[in-house]
């Protein structure tokens, strides 16, 4: 088998702070735009706006990658611009069912997505060192980030909308698990020899928003699979419903002599 070279360990370094910066940005938006109701509101009487918003995901992030050589030989703003339209865009399109999500399922999914980035970390190092191991080419690693991402981003949006909670459930469980092959997948293909092009400026930025992709639609599937067992379960997961009962105070007992 031919010998896999290490690629420059400061592109992996970069790869993943990218990564790790959208993710965690990405995660506070989640939260943030879950407090706003008139938001929220807006957007469940508005089934249409969810697939519009997926198009233009779904078109953005085309284009950003097959333009990506040319986009990374402009100026610094036009990059920039470019770069938080994607995310942006990519980030929204597969926030808006979670934002009825009790706080559980994002801290469930939350240490889920990391702990799977520690392990993918970890596999991709001894795969390369091994020598064998779940690569695949950068090709393939860009036009399957693209595809999983799109899938998962249209499956939580059908599934927002299905009336039967246990298909529901089975459809966002295989998303998840999709989603959790590919990032270790992933990670093991970052190390292939000549993964990265090192003439593109910025060539790392385009392969951490991509994984960035697919973590990210590893943890909102996460979160919308755990809502729907929870919903399942008929478990109660609010947290003033936890606090009143548990400092419910006793009820007094009137004794008649």
């Amino acid at each position: 088998m031919q010998e896999l070279a290490v690629p420059q360990k400061s592109l992996i370094r970069h790869t993943y702070a990218v990564t790790i910066a959208m993710l965690v940005i990405g995660q506070i938006q989640v939260a943030v735009f879950m407090q706003i109701k008139s938001l929220k509101d807006f957007l469940a009487r508005r089934y249409f706006l969810s697939l519009i918003q997926f198009f233009v995901s779904f078109l953005s992030i085309q284009l950003y990658v097959f333009f990506f050589h040319i986009i990374s030989g402009k100026s610094m703003w036009v990059r920039v611009v470019v770069g938080m339209w994607t995310y942006q865009v990519n980030t929204i399109s597969i926030m808006k069912p979670a934002m009825k999500a009790p706080y559980l399922t994002l801290a469930v999914s939350f240490v889920f997505t990391y702990w799977m980035m520690f392990i993918s970390a970890i596999y991709g190092y001894n795969a390369r060192h091994h020598k064998r191991g779940l690569f695949v080419s950068r090709h393939n690693v860009i036009l399957w980030s693209e595809r999983i991402f799109v899938v998962t981003c249209f499956g939580i949006i059908v599934c927002d909308e299905m009336a039967n909670v246990t298909i529901e459930f089975l459809t966002l469980l295989v998303y998840t698990l999709m989603s959790n092959v590919f990032v270790v997948i992933f990670a093991a293909s970052l190390r292939r020899p000549n993964f990265y092009h090192p003439h593109d400026l910025g060539d790392f930025i385009l392969i951490g928003q991509l994984y960035y992709l697919n973590y990210f639609a590893l943890y909102m599937s996460i979160v919308w699979t755990l809502d729907v067992l929870l919903d399942i379960m008929e478990w109660d997961t609010s947290f003033f419903q936890f606090f009143n009962s548990t400092t419910k105070a006793p009820t007094t007992t009137h004794i008649l002599i």
